[in-house]
């Protein structure tokens, strides 16, 4: 069974519709990176996996379930927030800004969802928190508070947050785009080995280089379409299609 499936996915905000039938298969261990210009749907769509954003028709799948919805004869009906909220932990989700408690430090941070919602204990929560803390680089800095962390820190910090739930699938939503130049390799780092690991991982970037290097797939969106997936080296060395010719002519 394929671990994420979006079946004509449909989203509008008001009159302007961003994905207009999303059709995409994401199978087990499969790192699938979505690139295209801003405004073509991307983040919209990947906020839908996890039920951020509520689609306007069609289905996306997370191991054969749904993640906000019900099936009720023939009729879909959205399921009560304890079940989004139970389904949603097994999906894990880095975006763009930290969003890290301030008060609490790294640890804390990383601690703060198994003893929450996966009823934890404090200390098997900081054994857990530290083994992840060290995957991602960061075992001299786990008492440190966010506003003693570099920016490249507090997104590792963050990967570790969303993997201390022990997510089936991983999401980054163009988790380099705040840092400054010299701090995006770390955080590229420690997602290079999330994917040499297994982790499934959907993933909206504009690094062409770890698309081209770890990329199982890439999808072009442009207009709240796909125009164009497959073998990164072909999508991006060899594009079929003039509008991905065009936008990778400006970003490669």
């Amino acid at each position: 069974m394929s671990t994420v499936q979006f079946l004509n996915v449909h989203k509008s905000f008001g009159s302007t519709e961003v994905l207009k039938g999303i059709n995409l298969t994401v199978e087990e261990q499969q790192v699938v990176c979505l690139i295209g210009p801003s405004g073509s749907g991307k983040s919209t769509l990947l906020r839908c996996v996890n039920h951020l954003e509520m689609t306007t028709s069609g289905a996306i799948t997370v191991g054969g379930r749904m993640i906000g919805y019900d099936v009720h004869g023939d009729r879909l009906r959205e399921a009560s927030q304890l079940e989004i909220n139970r389904r949603r932990s097994k999906i894990g989700m880095v975006f763009q800004s930290f969003n890290l408690f301030g008060h609490m430090t790294a640890k804390e941070n990383v601690m703060f969802g198994p003893i929450k919602l996966l009823k934890m204990s404090k200390k098997d929560a900081q054994v857990h928190a530290e083994e992840l803390l060290k995957k991602v680089g960061l075992a001299d800095r786990m008492d440190n508070y966010p506003s003693q962390l570099s920016g490249g820190q507090q997104q590792r910090v963050a990967i570790a947050r969303a993997l201390s739930m022990k997510p089936e699938v991983m999401l980054f939503d163009e988790p380099t785009s705040a840092l400054d130049p010299e701090l995006v390799g770390e955080v590229l780092d420690v997602m290079k080995q999330l994917a040499r690991d297994g982790m499934t991982m959907i993933v909206v970037t504009h690094e062409m280089g770890f698309a081209r290097e770890m990329g199982d797939v890439v999808v072009f969106m442009d207009n709240g379409v796909i125009v164009e997936q497959g073998d990164p080296h072909e999508v991006l060395g060899n594009p079929r299609h003039e509008r991905t010719k065009s936008f990778l002519a400006k970003v490669l």
